[in-house]
Formats: C-alpha cells, structure tokens, sequence
C-alpha cells in the first residue's frame, strides 16, 4: 500500500500501524485486533498520522501504563 500526504499536516498510512509502521492488511498476521486510528500526533509536531493501531503496539501500550 501507497502511503499519501491528505493535507499539509495529515499522512495517510493506509493498513499501516501508525506507532510500529508494520503492515496489518489481512494476511500480515497484524489484521486481528487492530483498529483505526485517526489524527494521531505521536510528537507534537503538528503533523497527523491516520492508519490503524496493531494489537502487539496497543498490549505494550497497557503494559507501560498500568498502574
């Protein structure tokens, strides 16, 4: 999949994951679980990323923040 600039401050990941950048088409073994993701800003710097989240990025996500 082609990744495409939608504006000036959104890049579309298409069945990327916006954290890890890995493919979670169906068959990437990523497909189960994930979910979309829109107008993520990792960094701050103004520049949004639309895509999916994997499951593997979203379990370390709740494994750093459990408390």
């Amino acid at each position: 999949m082609e990744v495409r600039k939608t504006d000036n401050t959104c890049i579309d990941l298409g069945d990327k994951c916006v954290h890890c950048k890995q493919d979670t088409s169906f068959g990437s073994g990523r497909f189960v679980n994930r979910y979309p993701v829109f107008g993520l800003d990792p960094d701050m710097s103004g520049i949004e990323y639309d895509g999916y989240c994997c499951d593997e990025c979203e379990q370390e996500w709740i494994k750093e923040n459990e408390s």
